[in-house]
């Protein structure tokens, strides 16, 4: 059994919708995405390996806080210091998320035993660029092709 026939557990949504839901959450939507998607990698991963509940937590939080600096920064004039904390608290948390893509890449591509020569690769480049959008896009993925691949010998055998 080819260990990428679990990628299944961790196929949640579609990305459009996780966009979308992220735009109108400004970022709290994917904080509990990665929540979610953590707990799923965590049960796959070595006790050594697992992304620390606390890192998940930093990051929910400050989605919060970055939530509740973009909204108030609008009751304030131009130029007032909120709104530069606002960018300060949303780049942080922009780069926790992106620690989080990598570890979750990283995790996924030696669980699965997975290399350059695999077309399941999870592939730096998109991952810095996209973090947690290119995680779920790159899952569905998987899960497309492998239905594609089981879906013409399971036709076959009712023949």
């Amino acid at each position: 059994m080819n260990k990428i026939e679990s990628v299944e557990i961790f196929k949640d949504q579609s990305t459009w919708r996780l966009l979308a839901l992220g735009a109108i959450t400004h970022g709290v939507y994917h904080a509990y995405y990665i929540q979610r998607q953590t707990a799923k990698i965590n049960t796959i991963v070595g006790p050594k390996d697992q992304i620390p509940i606390s890192f998940l937590n930093a990051i929910i939080v400050m989605s919060y806080i970055s939530l509740i600096l973009f909204v108030a920064h609008f009751a304030f004039p131009k130029g007032h210091p909120v709104a530069t904390i606002d960018n300060i608290f949303g780049n942080v948390w922009g780069v926790m998320v992106l620690v989080w893509a990598f570890k979750a890449r990283n995790r996924l591509n030696a669980a699965f035993e997975l290399t350059t020569q695999n077309s399941e690769w999870f592939h730096g480049l998109w991952t810095f660029i996209f973090s947690a959008m290119y995680f779920n896009y790159k899952i569905n993925c998987i899960c497309e092709a492998r239905a594609e691949q089981l879906a013409p010998a399971d036709s076959q055998a009712f023949r």
